[in-house]
């Protein structure tokens, strides 16, 4: 992996040069540059490249990821140290993992002023997911296994769970969090079913004590491990599923990805049907790859208890990043079945005491 060439701010700042140093390739001829995905944070490109007659050929066409060009959101994106968690999972922690991960190519960072680069190998042809829309059953199990996948290699490693940039403070609390979920419920208040509102109240009067509750097992956390961050291979693609935008990667509660996954990413009726099947299918996968002391209880308990991150992501975002059309959208979808699968799960009765920061006592399922 390239580390030592010049960080980029935009697309316009790519030549042939560059990319040369970025891939080890031969000279490359000709370049073209596309704008894919719908990121709020940052901006991709699909680069197709021509190499020079008889020069050594790299790949045929590569992604690359530059900061947001909207300086809110390029600002949110360097205060929450989103920008570097993505780059050094780049070069420090994917090459330890199996499953769905993009081979990267070059990963820089201009420490300074947060601008950073990613050169990532294109997969395509895949379709990314649509949070909005949803994802199909069988699409949704083999999300959950390949999080197993992810998961097994590093489950429960100490080094890595002392590692501080994957250890870094939540960058709000209860207090701020407090702000940002009434100036949200202002803004989106004529959008919002009574019991979910109340649902996120009720959390967010938790918060400080829900986000320090680390019991164990700890492992990798994406964060953001949903639909619009994944690709699905079509006939004919080199994977047939990939996971994108590691900008939230971190070390927490094991069960974080697979709750907030399954929270938004399908329909409500379809997640009643099949939750606890797709969360075994998660669990064997692991025991499959290898994991042992987690228990099936510990994992559904888990999975209860971390649901709550997708009520975060949607209240802190929406009111952090650039507002468009789509992610309006997006964000009241995404809470009604985030809050919607709280409810269904008595997830609040897992909540630490309002004002005490205690965190709650394990409790079975009702």
């Amino acid at each position: 992996m390239n580390a030592a060439i010049p960080v980029l701010r935009e697309p316009a700042d790519l030549t042939a040069d560059w990319l040369q140093d970025a891939l080890g390739s031969g000279p490359v001829a000709s370049f073209q540059s596309a704008a894919i995905g719908t990121g709020q944070m940052s901006d991709s490109h699909r680069v197709t490249l021509r190499y020079a007659d008889g020069a050594e050929p790299g790949p045929e066409s590569v992604v690359v990821k530059f900061a947001s060009s909207d300086p809110t959101s390029r600002g949110t994106g360097v205060g929450l140290g989103a920008y570097e968690r993505e780059v050094r999972f780049y070069r420090e922690l994917a090459p330890r993992l199996g499953g769905p991960v993009a081979h990267c190519h070059a990963a820089v960072l201009d420490p300074d002023e947060g601008w950073f680069t990613l050169v990532l190998e294109d997969v395509a042809p895949a379709e990314q997911g649509d949070q909005i829309a949803g994802c199909t059953v069988d699409e949704a199990r083999m999300a959950m296994t390949e999080l197993a996948a992810l998961h097994a290699p590093v489950f429960a490693n100490s080094e890595l769970g002392a590692t501080p940039w994957l250890n870094q403070p939540f960058p709000i609390d209860q207090a701020v969090l407090s702000q940002l979920l009434t100036a949200f419920l202002d803004r989106y208040s004529d959008r919002i079913a009574p019991e979910h509102r109340e649902l996120c109240e009720r959390f967010v009067a938790s918060f400080d004590g829900w986000i320090a509750d680390r019991r164990p097992p700890l492992g990798l956390v994406h964060g953001d491990y949903r639909l619009d961050n994944m690709l699905f291979g079509a006939p004919g693609a080199p994977r047939p599923f990939v996971v994108v935008d590691w900008q939230t990667v971190g070390w927490g509660p094991v069960m974080t990805d697979a709750a907030y996954f399954l929270g938004s990413s399908l329909r409500t009726e379809d997640r009643r049907g099949h939750e606890k099947e797709l969360v075994r299918a998660y669990h064997d996968a692991l025991l499959a790859h290898g994991v042992r002391g987690f228990s099936w209880e510990e994992c559904w308990e888990g999975y209860r208890r971390q649901c709550f991150l997708g009520v975060l992501m949607v209240i802190a975002p929406a009111m952090l990043v650039e507002r468009t059309e789509r992610g309006d959208e997006m964000f009241m979808v995404s809470l009604e079945r985030y809050a919607q699968q709280a409810i269904d799960l008595d997830a609040t009765a897992l909540l630490p005491e309002p004002g005490t920061g205690r965190p709650a006592p394990l409790r079975p399922e009702p």
